[in-house]
């Protein structure tokens, strides 16, 4: 099981995906981990290093996370 990330930034337009596997116990676990976007910490754009979580709407327009099986 695993999370899908698709990364859509609008300070450069790049388009990037990564997927990661993680160790949860039931699907309902996966929205934990997608409930809150640290602020603090910055989240960059792989290709131009712009910070994508300024704010939790700015994270939820560039980033969607799926759950992979």
């Amino acid at each position: 099981m695993g999370l899908n990330y698709i990364i859509e930034c609008r300070a450069c337009g790049s388009h990037s995906e990564y997927r990661t596997t993680i160790n949860v116990c039931g699907v309902n676990t996966h929205l934990h981990l997608t409930d809150h976007v640290d602020t603090e910490c910055a989240i960059r754009c792989p290709v131009c290093r712009a910070k994508l979580n300024k704010s939790e709407a700015d994270f939820r327009q560039q980033v969607s996370i799926s759950l992979s099986e």
